[in-house]
């Protein structure tokens, strides 16, 4: 996505949360902002700082601990500080959502599909990050020009569905 990106003209900037991220980006041509996704503030300000954000990155090192659930709660606050840094000012969010967010429709999933509502009785199964999406895509009250995509289901197995705490 980095070259496509910077092939259109963009400048782009990545956030590094060690060495070999920040080499990677820099070899890629993107400027390097390093930090973590723990950091708020230095997000709210990188948010602020760009003319719009890509959201991709979560919290996987907190999958071994809590799970999916824990991913899920880590990233809410984050789509929340992007908010509140992109808050009318019309720029773009854009936000991974999950393959899990339109549940099982028994046909293809559209963009036209609304994230199902998530709740305890979803814990432990990927549709517990529909807070997320639900989060991002609600931004737009605020005046951010949010969206999700989805991730392909080609890019996991079925065996994602229920993700272990």
């Amino acid at each position: 996505m980095i070259p496509e990106l910077i092939a259109a003209g963009h400048e782009v900037t990545g956030l590094a949360r060690s060495d070999t991220a920040a080499s990677a980006l820099s070899a890629l041509g993107a400027k390097v902002c390093r930090g973590d996704l723990e950091d708020l503030d230095g997000l709210k300000e990188a948010a602020a700082d760009s003319d719009g954000v890509i959201h991709v990155a979560h919290r996987q090192d907190l999958l071994p601990f809590g799970g999916i659930d824990a991913v899920a709660a880590a990233e809410l606050p984050i789509m929340l500080a992007y908010g509140e840094a992109l808050a009318e000012t019309g720029k773009p969010l854009v936000a991974a959502g999950s393959i899990g967010s339109p549940g099982n429709l028994g046909r293809p999933a559209t963009e036209e599909d609304p994230a199902l509502p998530s709740g305890d009785e979803y814990k432990g199964t990927l549709r517990v990050r529909n807070v997320v999406e639900t989060a991002a895509v609600g931004l737009a009250e605020r005046g951010v020009r949010s969206s999700v995509v989805r991730i392909a289901n080609i890019a996991h197995s079925t065996t994602d569905w229920t993700c272990p705490p």
